[in-house]
């Protein structure tokens, strides 16, 4: 026996273009909480023979990675999805 599935969702128009899943604020502070994250784990799991301030340097470089990274693909986003 065929199970009834609801006709609701074919009476409403599908929106086609895709909406983001998060909201852009929200995303921002996810990417610098892990950016930072991300430089204090490289600090202190770095090599203890490097000078303190050579380790901070290194995780200012990763943490900014991720910065760089998420800036790249919201222009790459921006470019290919101008808004009308």
């Amino acid at each position: 026996m065929p199970k009834n599935k609801s006709s609701s969702s074919k009476d409403q128009p599908q929106d086609l273009t895709p909406q983001p899943w998060i909201p852009f604020k929200t995303g921002l502070i996810v990417v610098g909480v892990v950016s930072v994250l991300l430089a204090i784990w490289t600090v202190i799991t770095s090599n203890p023979e490097l000078d303190l301030l050579e380790r901070i340097l290194w995780g200012v470089v990763f943490g900014g990675s991720i910065w760089v990274v998420f800036l790249f693909f919201l222009v790459i986003n921006r470019l290919l999805r101008r808004r009308k």
